[in-house]
């Protein structure tokens, strides 16, 4: 019976129902598309920011100058081991490095000696047999002219002053101002000396970057390792990884219950993922570079307020519009509420009534609009943020859930309001 009744009534009035499903569509169309960007758009934004700079390093522990190489491949054993994008070690060395003229007759200009920094790195090593690494990686924002070096160049390419190497020289990019102070280009050559041992370098790239990158030069690790008489060493290194956004004030596990620490341990915060790495090298440690996270976490979470905003406008707006068809249609059926309030039906099962005919077309408009918002989602985040937005099906549910909840929420003041009244007082009201 009752549900009879709650049938034939939504046959009835169908112009005010449509406005409520339209209206409630509306909202949740809305608030659908911002979570569909939202999501989205946190993961493209997040992967932009970290192309800044490596979010972790590595440095030697206490008591400690270098890190052995050979330990590098523990990186990549760790929970969050495919999260580890790519890793540079790093060996800082200031050389005195003099600009060789190339046979058979020396430039116009006399060939500079430079003291700079040297910095042996990775660039495209196979740290793994299907993973290559380097600088490049790890610091994407460099622009080069030319190519990287090779990370052939052993520390036997090294030899004393005045000798010379049977080897191939090893090869190396100069910063800009540094290539300036040098006066070389591409395909010059030059000797790099620390005390009595030297190395001769070609120069196969310049680099730009605008920061301190153009004062230096890069050549592979076992160059400076060579020259500073310890192989296989490096005094930092930098990594990138794929994190989740996370503020600077990350609490100590040691101060974290069971729930909490497997919970933390589990996500991919930058804390973690270095914690995680100093288990697996103990004799490092492991720093997160805060003004990568923190400045990624700030961005992702203004984001994040003004989209979730703008879907509390829309909700709001849908809420205004289902309020207005429902008091129409409580006004409207006044004479219908009071002939079942004096026949003996309770007031609360009239409430009821009304209050499940409102959820009934919130959740008919959640569905319409969750559909809707996919598309519409998809849509914005391509055209207005430039972002490939995957389906998220998941989302309708929540949509519908959403719709059917503003629908109620909406319709129980005006509904409580007209039907408060005694019966005779809304069967006079309702003949008047």
């Amino acid at each position: 019976m009752y549900a009879r009744l709650l049938l034939e009534s939504l046959r009835r009035g169908t112009r005010r129902k449509l406005l409520a499903v339209t209206a409630v569509a509306l909202g949740t169309l809305g608030a659908t598309a911002l979570g569909e960007v939202m999501l989205a758009s946190g993961d493209r934004l997040a992967s932009e920011l970290a192309s800044y700079g490596a979010n972790l390093e590595l440095v030697p522990g206490p008591g400690r100058a270098t890190l052995a190489v050979a330990r590098l491949p523990l990186v990549r054993r760790i929970f969050w081991r495919n999260n580890i994008a790519a890793m540079a070690p790093l060996y800082p060395l200031r050389l005195r490095l003099a600009a060789e003229p190339e046979p058979p007759a020396a430039s116009a200009g006399a060939p500079g000696v430079v003291v700079a920094e040297v910095v042996g790195t990775w660039f495209h090593h196979p740290l793994e047999p299907n993973w290559r690494t380097g600088l490049p990686a790890t610091r994407p924002t460099l622009r080069i002219s030319g190519r990287w070096p090779r990370d052939e160049g052993a520390p036997d390419g090294a030899t004393a002053a005045g000798g010379q190497s049977a080897a191939p020289p090893a090869e190396a990019v100069l910063g800009r101002r540094l290539a300036a102070r040098l006066r070389l280009g591409i395909g010059g050559h030059l000797r790099a000396a620390l005390g009595a041992r030297s190395v001769p370098l070609a120069v196969t790239g310049i680099v730009t970057s605008g920061g301190d990158e153009d004062d230096q030069a890069f050549v592979p690790l076992a160059v400076v390792g060579g020259l500073a008489g310890q192989p296989g060493r490096f005094l930092r290194a930098e990594i990138f990884a794929q994190t989740n956004p996370e503020s600077r004030n990350v609490r100590d596990p040691r101060g974290m219950t069971p729930r909490e620490y497997e919970t933390w341990y589990c996500t991919a915060y930058p804390s973690s993922i270095a914690f995680q790495l100093r288990q697996a090298l103990p004799e490092a440690d492991a720093r997160v570079v805060h003004g990568v996270t923190a400045a990624t976490a700030a961005v992702l979470g203004k984001l994040r307020g003004v989209l979730l905003a703008l879907a509390v406008v829309a909700l709001v707006g849908a809420a205004v519009g289902v309020t207005a068809a429902m008091t129409a249609t409580v006004l409207e059926r006044r004479l219908e509420a009071g002939l079942m309030v004096a026949i003996g039906a309770a007031r609360r099962r009239v409430v009821l009534f009304f209050l499940l005919e409102a959820a009934l077309l919130g959740g008919l408009g959640g569905l319409l609009g969750g559909g809707l918002g996919l598309v519409a989602g998809r849509l914005l985040g391509a055209g207005a943020l430039g972002v490939q937005v995957p389906w998220k099906p998941v989302l309708v549910p929540f949509a519908v859930l959403l719709g059917l909840v503003v629908a109620v929420l909406a319709s129980a003041p005006p509904v409580s309001r007209a039907l408060g009244r005694y019966p005779a007082a809304l069967l006079k009201r309702a003949a008047a």
